[in-house]
């Protein structure tokens, strides 16, 4: 299962997201297969989480399409290491964007 490492929206930063994954599940082979397979550079826990969580980093100019390619190479990644998690994230976004990026 997957978790944001804070629960309450508010209190996040618009800079990073950290993602906590629970069991067995090891974020470095997560972090691994995004870098080697699909070029996209995840971030480890680090401190108390870290071989508990990832991170991704919103720094600098961020679009839409750099946002919906990381959350799709991570589906891709929880597929292929047959990590369970929910679906339909990258669709919420698409529907969000959608909403917030006007014509």
């Amino acid at each position: 299962m997957l978790r944001f490492n804070v629960s309450e929206a508010s209190e996040r930063t618009n800079t990073v997201t950290t993602v906590l994954m629970s069991g067995d599940h090891d974020p470095v082979k997560l972090h691994r297969y995004a870098k080697e397979k699909c070029g996209v550079v995840l971030g480890v826990g680090i401190g108390e989480l870290q071989g508990q969580a990832f991170r991704i980093a919103h720094m600098g100019h961020v679009n839409a399409p750099m946002v919906l390619g990381v959350l799709g190479v991570i589906e891709v990644a929880l597929n292929a290491l047959e990590i369970p998690h929910g679906r339909g994230d990258t669709e919420a976004a698409i529907d969000w964007l959608g909403e917030s990026v006007r014509a």
